[in-house]
């Protein structure tokens, strides 16, 4: 019985140990100079410490119920129009070479740089709208003209449209 009474007095002491130790004590010195320290010393004041931080995060501010404007929020300066003049969506385009001219106008006036996209993938427009596509395998295929602000975030685009390549048949003979 001793024994299991010493084991509780040392487990209390063990659990309730590390909460004194966490009385903080102030001293202002003769400087001025304000000390802390756990350890109290002559003229130090206890500091109570509240064991948990609360934080009141400010409401953000709703367009909703602020009355705001909603079209005064983030809205672009100029809508672009972006139009694929040719191919036109569906077309069949006949060429044995694989050769497919994409021309596409842009309203108002673009002066930055244009994305044509083949199929999912980003061919270089270098600024103009009329492009060349050589090697194009015969089947169906997708393009989409975007325009794209310095972050890559796609302000304006055509949307995509298909167009299919016929080839004439190798195995048909010429003669």
């Amino acid at each position: 019985m001793k024994n299991a009474f010493q084991l509780i007095a040392l487990l209390s002491l063990i659990v309730t140990a590390p909460l004194l130790a966490n009385t903080i004590y102030k001293t202002v010195q003769a400087d001025g100079t304000v000390v802390y320290s756990d350890v109290p010393s002559r003229d130090s004041v206890p500091v109570n410490m509240v064991l948990s931080n609360n934080v009141i995060i400010p409401k953000l501010a709703d367009p909703m119920t602020t009355g705001q404007d909603i079209s005064e929020i983030k809205q672009p300066t100029t809508q672009y129009q972006i139009t694929v003049l040719s191919p036109r969506p569906q077309e069949t385009i006949r060429n044995n070479n694989g050769e497919v001219n994409i021309n596409f106008e842009i309203t108002p006036d673009y002066v930055g740089k244009s994305y044509l996209l083949v199929d999912n993938q980003v061919v270089n427009t270098k600024g103009k709208t009329q492009i060349k596509l050589n090697n194009v395998e015969r089947g169906e295929h997708f393009i989409e003209v975007q325009l794209r602000d310095n972050s890559g975030k796609i302000f304006a685009s055509s949307g995509k449209q298909s167009f299919y390549l016929h080839k004439a048949s190798a195995l048909i003979n010429a003669n």
